[in-house]
C-alpha cells in the first residue's frame, strides 16, 4: 500500500522576516566583538614586535660599549653611505632607517618586524631587503647594511650615493618612532636599564599645549594633517585619540591610551611664566618640553615633516632637553654642536 506525503506548511513571509531579523541582530552583536578581538590581537602582536626590536637593541649594546646602533660610528670608511661631512664622522647617516637596517643586516631581527600589524599609513615590508652585497650601497661588497631600507618616506633626500628603486618613492619600510638621539637626548640612546626612558614605539601626531605648568593640557591641532587628521591615530587609537605600544630602556613595553601616560612623569625646575616652583606632571611622548614645562615648537615643513633642532646656546631647541620625545628621523645635519633633523609625522 503506497504511502502519500502530507502537504507540509511552508514558512510564511512574516516568519521568514523574523528569522532574517534575528540573524541580522546576531551579526550586529557579534561583529563589534570580533572587530575588538582582531584589534586586541593586532595590539598584542605589535607589542611583541616592539619588544623584539628593543631587546635586539639591548643585545647590540652589549657588544658595543652599551651604546645602541649609530651608523656614523660604524660606516667610517663610507662604504655604505657616501661621505657628506668635510671632516670627522658623517652624522647624516644617523637616521632611523640606517639604525634599524644595521640590526636587520646582522640578523638581530627580521625585516618584517619593523612593520606594525596595525599599520595604517604608507608603510610596506621591504621584501627585497639584501642581507649581503646590497646593490644600493656605495660599495656593495663592503657595505655594512642595506641603506635602501627606509625609516621614513623621505630618507632618500639626505642619503649621499645611495641608489633607491623608483618604486620606493613616498614609502617607509618602518612603522616605529625612536628617541631623537641627538644633543641632550643622546644619553638615552644607550642601555641605561631605566624604566622611564622611552626609546621606541608606535609613532604619534603633533600636539599643541594649552595652559601653563601643572595645568597644561595637550590638544591635537584641528583640521591639521599632522594633528587631528593624523594617520597615526588609526594605528591603535581612534579618530580623536592616540594609543600605542612604547618600549622602555629596561626592555618592558607598555600600551598607553594617551600621549602623556600617568606612569611617565617628569620634574620641571620651574612653573613657567609667573611661577618659580618645581613641579611634576605626565610627560608627552610626542612633544618636547623645556625645563619650565613649556612646549618647544616643532616647525612644520609640509604635511609629513617636522624640524627637530638644537641651538648653539643649548637652551631653546627641541633637542636641548631630556623629556621623552619620539619621532622617526629621515634627514640629519650637524654643524659643530648644533643638530637639525627632519622627523616624520603622517
Amino acid at each position: 500500500m503506497r504511502k502519500t506525503l502530507k502537504n507540509r506548511k511552508a514558512f510564511t513571509l512574516i516568519e521568514l522576516l523574523v528569522v532574517i531579523a534575528i540573524i541580522a541582530l546576531l551579526i550586529g552583536i557579534l561583529l563589534p566583538a570580533l572587530g575588538k578581538a582582531r584589534s586586541t590581537a593586532r595590539q598584542l602582536k605589535d607589542s611583541t614586535q616592539v619588544r623584539g626590536i628593543v631587546q635586539a637593541m639591548a643585545i647590540w649594546a652589549q657588544n658595543n660599549q652599551e651604546d645602541y646602533p649609530l651608523p656614523s660610528r660604524v660606516d667610517r670608511n663610507d662604504t655604505t653611505v657616501g661621505m657628506t661631512a668635510s671632516t670627522g664622522p658623517s652624522f647624516e647617516k644617523d637616521i632611523t632607517g640606517n639604525a634599524l637596517s644595521m640590526m636587520i643586516f646582522n640578523g638581530f631581527f627580521p625585516v618584517e618586524l619593523a612593520v606594525s600589524p596595525a599599520e595604517a599609513g604608507t608603510v610596506e615590508v621591504k621584501e627585497d631587503y639584501q642581507s649581503a652585497n646590497p646593490d644600493g650601497a656605495v660599495m656593495p661588497m663592503q657595505a655594512l647594511w642595506d641603506p635602501t631600507f627606509k625609516g621614513t618616506p623621505f630618507d632618500n633626500e639626505g642619503q649621499e650615493g645611495v641608489r633607491y628603486e623608483a618604486t620606493s618613492q613616498g614609502i617607509s619600510n618602518n612603522s616605529y618612532a625612536q628617541v631623537a638621539y641627538f644633543g641632550a637626548r643622546n644619553r638615552i640612546w644607550s642601555n641605561t636599564f631605566s624604566s622611564t626612558d622611552a626609546i621606541l614605539g608606535n609613532r604619534g601626531p603633533i600636539y599643541e599645549a594649552s595652559g601653563p605648568g601643572e595645568n597644561l593640557i595637550w590638544r591635537l591641532p584641528e583640521e591639521d594633517p599632522q594633528g587631528d587628521q593624523s594617520t597615526t591615530l588609526l594605528i591603535h587609537g581612534s579618530k580623536t585619540q592616540w594609543s600605542g605600544n612604547i618600549g622602555y630602556n629596561d626592555q618592558h613595553v607598555d600600551f598607553h591610551t594617551r600621549p602623556d601616560p600617568e606612569s611617565l612623569t617628569f620634574t620641571f625646575t620651574s612653573g613657567g611664566t609667573g611661577s618659580g616652583d618645581a613641579f611634576s606632571r605626565p610627560d608627552n611622548l610626542f612633544a618636547s618640553e623645556d625645563l619650565a614645562g613649556d612646549a618647544v615648537d616643532e616647525r612644520a615643513d609640509g604635511e609629513s615633516k617636522v624640524e627637530i633642532a638644537s641651538t648653539a646656546r643649548g637652551d631653546s631647541g627641541v633637542l636641548d632637553f631630556t623629556t621623552a620625545y619620539l619621532r622617526p628621523i629621515g634627514i640629519v645635519n650637524r654643524s659643530g654642536i648644533t643638530y637639525t633633523a627632519e622627523g616624520w609625522v603622517d
